[in-house]
């Protein structure tokens, strides 16, 4: 989708959209602009795109725009791609633009981020961000004009990149926050000691910070969860390296069977506090998006969809000059709990479900509280993968699914829920839950909506687009009530 569009009282081709729903889904992806400066396009070089579906009154809007970071800029005002990576030259599955960028006269001083892999409210804005490369980039909730680097990015900390700039830092991906205090919990890691840096935000800025020097190795920590007490980090062989590329080996990434699975326990009301290390006897999994997590009689559960590894090449998945093939086609996870006896320390792996499983979400108005229903992009099994085709609502405590088949074999991309509370009030899992997807055969996209109440009866309404949107891995809710 490599252009800006606005459609103003989008068409409900079924059902109404409920009149109490009030506020934004917003969702950001990579997406094509140009090609870089070796002429292709690998998936973090490419520049992000916010998409925002606004509903109110019975009305709904949509708009997409490119986020205009420090790199965009400068390659609109030259008319072609600037930037050149040390790990995006090869042409084949091997192009990631997560190396360092081979920096000139233009490029100097210009972070090399895109925003593109998630948008999320924070302070009254919409904050979007690419976990490497670059600061997190503020966004209005109703234009989607960007409004620039956000003011507390200088006191966040470098991640893969060294600062090319004042206030050039990263910020994660799936930062969790409080509803009620609307603290924002994040981190920053990378390839080097310490492997991790904590930031607790404040919605004024106020930023607190913590180096974990005592991280167990360089691990992906790419999402968290969080519980009354803690900050719940894992640190998974998925590790990180950026001296694979000059070595020759195909990438930052790697998977190490061998290297332990351990989770940090960083007390979330003082991050300076002590750390519990809970070192786990748990198989090789891969945790890519946390669901949330219970504590119930001194036993810690950690939900999420467990992949058999990670989503990602490897040198034995293809040979030199092949396409990439991502996500879903090499990997496949079902959801599943780690729990934890907070007494003994001993770990175990539950798989709680045989249908494939991503994109978790929950009540965002319960992060950090326990919970009870989640929701999730569920499929099924395809050869070494998954194709993901329905929604599903999950009970918790009970294990009873509700699904929604929403496509089957059509070319279709069912992307990821977002939850919107019926009233800012309402009981947790209690609303609506708004489904976008693309159509790609039709060249169509659709918004469904479906009452919490009971997803199998179908979407309560369509919300009609006359093109095809870009895929968006992530994005969220702000309500405006």
């Amino acid at each position: 989708m490599r252009f800006e569009a606005t459609v103003e009282e989008c068409i409900v081709s079924e059902g109404e959209i409920p009149k109490d729903l009030a506020g934004g889904a917003y969702r950001v992806g990579p997406t094509w602009k140009r090609p870089t400066k070796q002429g292709n396009n690998p998936l973090l070089s490419m520049d992000g795109m916010v998409q925002g579906l606004v509903l109110r009154e019975g009305r709904a809007d949509f708009r997409n725009r490119w986020i205009r970071t420090p790199k965009y800029l400068l390659e609109e005002k030259h008319g072609h791609g600037m930037f050149e990576w040390t790990d995006a030259g090869f042409g084949d599955w091997r192009d990631h633009a997560y190396g360092d960028v081979k920096r000139d006269q233009y490029t100097s001083g210009v972070p090399q981020g895109t925003s593109n892999i998630n948008i999320f409210p924070f302070a009254g804005e919409l904050v979007a961000s690419g976990e490497q490369g670059g600061p997190p980039i503020a966004v209005d909730p109703i234009t989607l004009e960007t409004k620039g680097i956000v003011p507390w990015s200088p006191k966040l900390s470098p991640g893969l990149h060294a600062p090319t700039a004042f206030g050039d830092n990263a910020f994660s991906a799936h930062p969790k926050w409080d509803h009620e205090t609307g603290v924002l919990y994040g981190w920053t890691y990378r390839d080097t000691v310490p492997y991790v840096t904590l930031h607790v935000v404040h919605p004024d800025g106020v930023v607190d910070s913590r180096d974990l020097h005592d991280a167990p190795y360089n691990s992906v920590a790419h999402d968290i969860w969080l519980t009354p007490e803690w900050m719940v980090m894992p640190f998974q062989p998925f590790t990180v390296d950026k001296k694979r590329i000059t070595e020759g080996k195909s990438g930052i990434w790697g998977w190490d069977e061998e290297l332990p699975i351990v989770v940090a326990l960083i007390p979330r009301n003082d991050i300076h506090g002590e750390i519990r290390w809970i070192n786990t006897d748990l198989p090789a999994q891969y945790v890519m998006h946390t669901m949330s997590a219970n504590v119930i009689d001194n036993v810690l559960s950690l939900d999420a969809p467990i992949f058999n590894r990670p989503p990602f090449p490897f040198p034995q998945d293809f040979a030199l000059g092949e396409d990439v093939a991502l996500f879903f086609s090499i990997a496949k996870s079902f959801l599943g709990r780690w729990s934890i006896d907070l007494a003994t320390g001993a770990t175990k792996s539950e798989q709680l479900s045989d249908r494939p499983s991503e994109l978790p979400k929950v009540d965002e108005r319960y992060y950090g509280k326990g919970y009870k229903f989640g929701f999730q992009v569920g499929g099924v099994v395809k050869r070494k993968g998954m194709s993901m085709n329905s929604l599903v609502v999950t009970n918790m405590d009970t294990l009873a699914d509700q699904e929604y088949v929403i496509r089957t074999d059509q070319p279709a991309a069912v992307l990821e829920a977002t939850f919107a509370p019926r009233l800012p009030d309402s009981p947790e899992g209690d609303g609506y839950i708004i489904v976008p997807v693309s159509w790609w055969a039709d060249k169509r996209s659709e918004f469904q909506i479906f009452d919490t109440h009971d997803i199998t009866k179908g979407p309560i309404c369509r919300i009609d687009l006359p093109f095809m949107m870009g895929w968006t891995p992530h994005g969220h809710w702000m309500d405006f009530r």
